[in-house]
């Protein structure tokens, strides 16, 4: 079976790598039931979709200018747009599956983005999804640090997921009911990474927090990938990457069905 993690250390900050590997895991193991082309909402800078999902038919769509950029750069995508989910610049049943990793948790206007993902699908298309959950504040380092002391962890876990841009953080039933109203059948559902992992991922934020500055000045956020110190961390990340998933979790993983 294909690692997904070490591409990863090799590629983003210690946070990134941890979630986005576990989630390139979950959809490459879809791939093969994914018929193209496929629709990307939220392609970002491109290192996804070249990492899980190489060699697809993927079209891909970012209100970011700069990340779509980056992401033509990667050459792994067959057409970028730069737009907005609420008028998606594609044609009726224009795509056999879609896919959408961690975005949807960033979006407003979310249903009027979710019908014109459906809009776009054939039908019966698939469309996989990964997303936020309710419990993500709550499972932060900072949340429980804070309780612990007996003050008040909402307020870290609300700042979290303000300055993460999370505008959409729903239960899992929450979620579906969502897909639903947009004309989507769950296939499936599960939530992914523990509440122990997730507080790892909070504090690896702050240890990651100087990759932040060499993004900025070199374009990338590790200047020697083979001499990365990310590598310390694999002994430690390992075990989350293979973890089954829990009963609950702060992240959910969707596969949706387009209702005929």
């Amino acid at each position: 079976m294909q690692d997904y993690l070490r591409p990863h250390l090799l590629t983003l900050p210690i946070h990134r790598a941890m979630i986005r590997s576990i989630e390139a895991r979950l959809f490459a193991e879809l791939a093969p039931e994914l018929p193209e082309p496929i629709f990307d909402l939220g392609s970002g800078d491109g290192t996804f979709v070249e990492i899980a999902l190489p060699g697809k038919q993927v079209y891909g769509i970012d209100p970011l200018l700069r990340d779509t950029r980056e992401a033509a750069g990667r050459g792994v995508y067959a057409g970028l747009s730069v737009a907005n989910g609420r008028a998606l610049p594609f044609a009726d049943g224009q795509f056999a599956s879609a896919i959408s990793n961690c975005v949807l948790e960033h979006i407003i206007p979310l249903d009027e983005t979710l019908a014109e993902t459906a809009r776009v699908l054939r039908p019966r298309g698939l469309f996989v999804a990964s997303v936020v959950g309710e419990r993500f504040a709550h499972d932060l380092l900072g949340t429980w640090l804070l309780e612990r002391i007996g003050l008040d962890g909402r307020r870290y876990g609300n700042w979290f997921n303000r300055i993460s841009y999370h505008f959409n953080t729903l239960s899992q039933r929450a979620w579906s009911e969502r897909f639903a109203q947009a004309g989507f059948e769950v296939v499936t559902s599960r939530p992914y990474l523990s509440a122990a992992a997730l507080k790892l991922f909070d504090f690896s934020h702050y240890y990651g927090a100087p990759t932040l500055l060499t993004k900025k000045l070199t374009g990338r956020w590790l200047v020697a990938p083979p001499l990365s110190p990310n590598l310390l961390w694999e002994p430690i990340l390992r075990p989350i990457y293979n973890a089954p998933a829990g009963a609950d979790g702060p992240y959910y993983f969707f596969v949706l069905r387009k209702r005929a």
